[in-house]
């Protein structure tokens, strides 16, 4: 098996994509155009797929692409070839991503974390939790520096490649053009708690951007009661969001309110090659 830089018009391109058998085709002519770092999969004189690499602060983050024509027995000779292009870059983590109707091949590999989307439908198990103390509940955000603080506090305790980059993030929130769901919990004037996410209503569903409560004050419902404000706001849609499968506690809480695991969306390794 060899991984052969896609250069475009090539001939090596040419060849992968007059061999492609996919209704995703469009979609991934599309993505082979407008990135770098884009390898093809070749077995004998067969193109069985692509990687696409992005470099991150901590991560290396690959797009992967099989085709039907893919075989799993192959999956070591790819994990091999993937270290060799990889092995003078010193970053800690990878994480693969699944296009279109690729092959998931990851799910055998030892010490590896999938991030999985939940969902749940408009007809939401009412669970009704109720705050042990009475707190504030505020729908606005007033400071986004102290909500960005907050959120770096919050997941201070998580494994390293799962605690975001929370300033880019926030401060990227509030410029997407739909309309925004905030829930902001205060003992006083001290932010203990805190929900925010979207409306989409092109997909006419909520997505949860996130959820944290200061570790201070956990075992107060405050999570829960934030979670069934969201759930119940208007309009009442389906919900849906991404976790990673080893946050266990946050897990059972989405399943407290009816949410069920939908696909995987995200696999991530430690680098064992970067040294």
């Amino acid at each position: 098996m060899k991984l052969k830089e896609n250069i475009l018009n090539s001939q090596s391109s040419k060849e992968f994509l007059k061999q492609l058998q996919s209704k995703y085709k469009d979609k991934v002519i599309k993505l082979m155009a407008e990135n770098e770092n884009v390898f093809l999969i070749k077995e004998n004189e067969f193109y069985l797929g692509f990687l696409q690499l992005n470099f991150h602060q901590n991560k290396i983050s690959i797009k992967l692409f099989l085709t039907s024509d893919w075989k799993n027995d192959l999956k070591e000779q790819l994990l091999i070839n993937i270290s060799d292009l990889i092995k003078n870059k010193h970053y800690d983590y990878l994480t693969f991503l699944h296009c279109f109707d690729s092959i998931n091949i990851l799910n055998t590999i030892d010490g590896i974390d999938f991030m999985h989307q939940y969902e749940c439908n408009a007809d939401i198990n009412k669970h009704n939790p109720i705050l042990k103390t009475n707190f504030n509940i505020s729908t606005e955000i007033s400071n986004y520096d102290e909500l960005i603080d907050f959120h770096n506090l919050c997941y201070s305790d998580d494994k390293d490649y799962m605690i975001s980059d929370w300033r880019k993030m926030l401060q990227s929130f509030p410029k997407a053009p739909l309309p925004k769901l905030t829930y902001i919990c205060y003992n006083k004037d001290t932010i203990i708690g805190s929900i925010i996410g979207y409306i989409i209503p092109k997909k006419n569903k909520k997505y949860l951007y996130s959820i944290c409560v200061h570790p201070d004050y956990r075992g107060n419902s405050i999570g829960e009661y934030l979670l069934d404000f969201f759930l119940q706001s208007e309009p009442l849609i389906p919900c849906y969001l991404t976790v990673y499968e080893t946050a266990k506690p946050a897990i059972n809480l989405y399943k407290k309110f009816g949410f069920k695991k939908i696909n995987t969306v995200e696999a991530i390794i430690a680098n064992e090659v970067k040294d």
